[in-house]
């Protein structure tokens, strides 16, 4: 289908932040917004900021409504490029990406990203988008395996994940009230251990935890001497 003309090129400038806060802050989309705008009008574009998508992860493009209906526009021949601030801001996928450039050679339209300095419209673009995704794919794995490794090593140790259960009243006031009495938190943790009583998070008492539940107690000054013995 033959573009309709146009005065000037027409690009639909894409924003997007990653996390929930920045979503809700919003700093970075202004800034983004700001950048996007000031580059079309230095490449003599006229542009549409899109920026529906806040928040949402860029591991893949799919449930991305503001993005893909952007997508569909260009497809469709009411805009001549996609412009992003970086690769990354459109996705971190290279089967992603590499589908993206067969779309627009495709339908016509050109992929620019601003940071990269790239313009699939050319050959030497879509090459080069290419490597950067596969290093932008490559460096999410590998923060995915480290966090993957350390969550094991920590369930190892001993430490449970998912929010924490609530402690039982009763045990916030026998420790309170055992702290209060002159005995150790050493010595408490070990008991509270030695009769299984559960702790919020499962596994043994610490002294270290055993004191702040006393202190948060906020009991009055104890009247017998203690001495912490060796955790």
């Amino acid at each position: 289908m033959k573009k309709p003309p146009r005065p000037r090129p027409f690009a639909l400038a894409y924003a997007r932040v990653s996390t929930q806060e920045q979503a809700e802050h919003g700093a970075s989309m202004d800034a983004q917004r700001a950048a996007l705008t000031a580059e079309a009008e230095h490449r003599g574009w006229d542009c549409e900021i899109v920026d529906g998508d806040a928040g949402i992860s860029a591991k893949n493009i799919t449930s991305r409504p503001a993005l893909e209906a952007g997508l569909d526009r260009l497809d469709a021949g009411e805009a001549d490029y996609l412009l992003a601030i970086a690769l990354d801001r459109v996705s971190r996928s290279v089967a992603d990406v590499a589908s993206l450039m067969e779309r627009s050679a495709k339908h016509g339209w050109g992929l620019v990203s601003m940071r990269e300095d790239l313009d699939t419209s050319s050959a030497t673009g879509r090459l080069i988008v290419h490597i950067m995704s596969a290093i932008a794919e490559f460096s999410s794995s590998i923060t995915a395996e480290r966090v993957r490794f350390g969550m094991a090593q920590r369930a190892k140790e001993g430490v449970r994940f998912g929010r924490p259960r609530d402690l039982d009243p009763a045990i916030r006031e026998r420790i309170a009230q055992d702290f209060d009495a002159g005995i150790s938190a050493s010595d408490i943790a070990r008991n509270l251990t030695d009769e299984g009583v559960p702790t919020a998070r499962g596994g043994q008492w610490w002294p270290g935890s055993v004191r702040a539940i006393a202190l948060a107690a906020a009991s009055p000054a104890p009247t017998g001497k203690r001495k912490d013995s060796a955790a």
